[in-house]
């Protein structure tokens, strides 16, 4: 497999489709009207406003005309823009319309030397963002068509193949059109109705339809989790240095003003570049830019940022855009590789305020109809609006040929033929329907290895409404068969309300799921015996109804939800104690797994509800979130064995503290009143075996400490790189290393009534905080973040439970 997939963290972004159903094509060439040099990026449209093209290397373009008579503009930036009547009834319906385009420079001139009580630059920039702020209301929704294209190059030793154009390889291309639509205050919806890409993408990989959401008119712009404040926040004239460098007449009533962009300093995120403005309308009408010094880019890339907007009297929206990077990746002797990306994207049919329907806002930000698939020769002939180069082109047929040829070096590579069906056939596994690796092969303490398959499919044939689910798999230490069979109906097209039940024969986990996954337990398991969770049987089932409010959001792999929720459950089941059934590991040696705690054996039936605001227990999705759950066991709800009420609470917070500086809180409390279970104990999450997930206590040991109730706070400020660009060392943090300053404090406690519970069951009390002489537990220490871009190592000392401070070094992912 190419070394370069490394890289394809890298995509982001766009585009869409037009319609036309009797059209006369017009095709062009636009050239220098003096040198005759083919001109790129001239911008080609309709003056409806509704349709338009952007030329091409060769300065080629492509324009779909309905019946009747056409004002055409061509436009480019220091060229008088130039206007064309055509009429599609001096020609044959159907056919095609040629023509050659000779652009004439415009009148320029450098800026004249006139004194000022401002900076006549900064004084056009006041003016600027004050028609911004003005044109703020005026714009509420739009709808547009969006065309993206996405391709990727690299050198011919990584590629492992050549192209012919030196020590430079096309290794995939993306394209699509999609249908878009915006609503303030940030809210898009695209659904891609078209796309296509090289033979050795699939095409659930090419959803790259979101390219107006990259606007440098906003007050922000992010790459790679970077925000950039743009020369058009509501602060860039305390942010950035303005300067007239020329003026360029596009005609006799239009003046377009350059001026470059040079940030003030080098603590905040900000670009430099040139942007060209419209004095007339005070409104943007070019910007290129580039990311300064502060912004951490992985492996030290470079980008530039283009930007084409359409000039309208009140409203400025993208049209066209460009986005060109370079990452030289070197990691010692061990890789190095260059990978080049292009993106560009083309806005067209845009409808400003229209009224749309608030459903589409609930969907996922980017979605793909059922046609999307389905290759329209037609459309792709008849539709397209911005050509391919000829090297692009024909590196469609070249990855195809690579793939199919065994004399090449893609395909007939040893280790592609003698193992090349492993990742294959997992990347298979992993995808809709199937569930994941995790149900197909784990391994823990309880159960050992673990086979099996999960699968969830949408049951169309019966209703486009009804979802099922199933799991299967055998347990060969525990000798057991497991299973879970689940139906989930939606109650409404938007699927934010529905009801569930689902059946199980599980092995549950009693501590928190969401902290330490199973691919981490079934990885330090079967290495060193070191599992993290704490389980016991559970057979019962689960029958809930649940409502999600916002857009849906994606959380990990083929996890999406939306960032609001509620779900109300009852649930029926059987608990009984799991043990330890095996102690083989791959390293353990003499070590022993150790014991798994018992749980209050008998049939427990609950209710209760878990609620989140901007909350997902995987991962943090907003710089705010709550989530609260409660749950109810007592004999008023059937449960004769079990009176308990058990609550939870987490909070995320995230701010700005300076410029290039945040705080990051996590807090979590938990309280069981009545009888408290085992099963139902909380522990304070830590690392394991060294290796730590977000927000954890990284000096304590796994499950050192448990309780009826406990409350924990982590504090990490992140200081940014100090001194931007000062430690950017190669092949480690070219891109930058940040100092994280860690706090964190935890306690537990046991009521009188859980021991004497516990001492009268026989079963050992676990170990509280509250017990020991501290009464909680606290850390301190230090993080170094963004090592080779995803890692974070810590140095914590543990100042709690112990005579002196203890120092203990963990590793993690990357805070972003």
């Amino acid at each position: 497999m190419p070394r370069f997939i490394v890289f394809i963290t890298l995509y982001f972004l766009l585009i869409g489709t037009a319609v036309s159903q009797q059209t006369t094509v017009l095709r062009g060439v636009v050239r220098d009207s003096v040198s005759g040099m083919f001109l790129r990026g001239a911008t080609v449209r309709l003056d409806s406003g509704k349709t338009g093209a952007i030329t091409n290397k060769n300065g080629e373009f492509r324009l779909k005309l309905g019946e009747g008579a056409h004002t055409v503009q061509i436009s480019m930036i220091g060229y008088r823009a130039q206007r064309l009547n055509v009429n599609t009834k001096d020609v044959r319906r159907g056919d095609t319309l040629t023509l050659t385009i000779l652009l004439a420079e415009a009148a320029s001139s450098t800026a004249d030397v006139v004194v000022y009580a401002e900076d006549p630059a900064v004084r056009l920039m006041r003016k600027v963002l004050e028609r911004k702020r003005r044109l703020a209301d005026s714009l509420n929704t739009y709808s547009y068509t969006l065309y993206t294209k996405f391709d990727a190059s690299t050198d011919t030793a990584t590629a492992g193949r050549t192209s012919g154009r030196g020590d430079t390889t096309t290794i995939s291309i993306f394209e699509s059109y999609s249908k878009g639509y915006f609503a303030k205050p940030d809210r898009y919806y695209n659904e891609i109705i078209q796309r296509r890409q090289t033979a050795n993408i699939p095409p659930e990989a090419n959803i790259v339809a979101f390219g107006t959401t990259i606007n440098c008119y906003d007050d922000f712009v992010t790459f790679f989790t970077e925000q950039i404040a743009t020369p058009f926040h509501p602060d860039a004239i305390d942010y950035y240095d303005f300067a007239i460098t020329g003026t360029i007449n596009e005609d006799d009533s239009l003046k377009i003003t350059r001026l470059s962009v040079k940030p003030k300093g080098g603590f905040r995120k900000l670009f430099e570049g040139v942007i060209d403005i419209d004095e007339r309308n005070l409104v943007p009408v070019n910007a290129v830019l580039t990311p300064n010094r502060a912004v951490q880019l992985p492996f030290d890339a470079t980008i530039q940022f283009e930007q084409t907007f359409q000039r309208e009297k009140n409203f400025v929206l993208p049209l066209y855009m460009r986005i060109r990077s370079n990452v030289q990746a070197n990691l010692w002797f061990l890789f190095s590789a260059r990978l080049d990306i292009n993106i560009e994207t083309l806005v067209y049919d845009v409808s400003v305020n229209p009224t749309l329907d608030e459903g589409i806002f609930e969907r996922r930000r980017t979605e793909v109809s059922k046609q999307a698939d389905k290759f329209d020769t037609t459309f792709w002939a008849e539709k397209s609006v911005m050509q391919l180069r000829p090297e692009e082109a024909a590196a469609y047929r070249q990855i195809e040929e690579s793939l199919e040829s065994e004399d090449s070096s893609v395909s007939a590579g040893l280790f592609n033929q003698l193992f090349g069906w492993i990742p294959r056939t997992l990347a298979y596994f992993s995808r809709p329907p199937f569930t994941g690796f995790d149900d197909i092969f784990r391994y823990n303490r309880v159960h050992g290895a673990y086979l099996g398959l999960g699968a969830r499919t949408d049951v169309e044939f019966i209703s486009d409404a009804l979802q099922a689910s199933a799991k299967a798999g055998y347990g060969f230490a525990d000798k057991r068969i497991y299973g879970e069979a689940g139906l989930h109906y939606f109650l409404d097209t938007n699927r934010k309300y529905g009801v569930n039940l689902t059946g199980y024969r599980r092995l549950q986990r009693r501590d928190n799921p969401y902290i330490v996954v199973p691919t981490t337990i079934t990885t330090f398991s079967l290495l060193s015996k070191s599992d993290y969770g704490d389980y016991y049987y559970n057979n019962g089932f689960e029958a809930s109804v649940e409502a999600g409010f916002g857009q849906i959001r994606f959380i990990r792999r083929d996890v999406f939800a939306r960032p609001t929720n509620l779900r109300l459950f009852f649930r029926r089941e059987f608990h009984e104690t799991a043990n330890v059934n095996t102690q083989w590991a791959i390293f353990g040696g003499d070590r022993s797994f150790r014991e798994n705690p018992p749980v209050q054996r008998g049939i427990m039936q609950s209710v209760g509800f878990e609620a989140g605001y901007q909350f997902n227990p995987y991962r943090r999705i907003a710089n705010f979130g709550v989530g609260v759950a409660v749950e109810h066991s007592s004999p008023a709800v059937g449960s004769q064995e079990f009176d308990f009420t058990a609550a939870t609470l987490s909070l995320n917070l995230r701010t700005r503290t300076l410029a290039l500086m945040r705080l990051d809180v996590r807090a979590n409390a938990g309280y069981i009143h009545g009888n408290a279970p085992p099963q139902r104990f909380f522990s304070l999450e830590s690392a394991v075996s060294g290796l730590a997930a977000d927000a954890v206590f990284r000096s304590m040991g796994v499950k050192e400490f448990s309780g009826d109730a406990f409350a924990s706070v982590s504090l990490e400020h992140n200081f940014g790189e100090v001194i931007p660009g000062l430690l950017r060392i190669p092949n480690i943090a070219s891109f930058g290393i940040e100092f994280i300053g860690i706090a964190r404090t935890g306690w537990t406690r046991f009521r009188p009534e859980t021991i004497a519970q516990e001492s009268a069951m026989n079963r050992p009390l676990l170990s509280s905080t509250d017990a020991t002489s501290s009464r909680v537990f606290t850390e301190l220490g230090l993080g170094i973040n963004r090592l080779l871009l995803f890692f974070r190592i810590d140095i914590t000392a543990r100042l709690t439970q112990r005579n002196a401070p203890q120092f203990l070094l963990s590793f993690s992912g990357a805070t972003l």
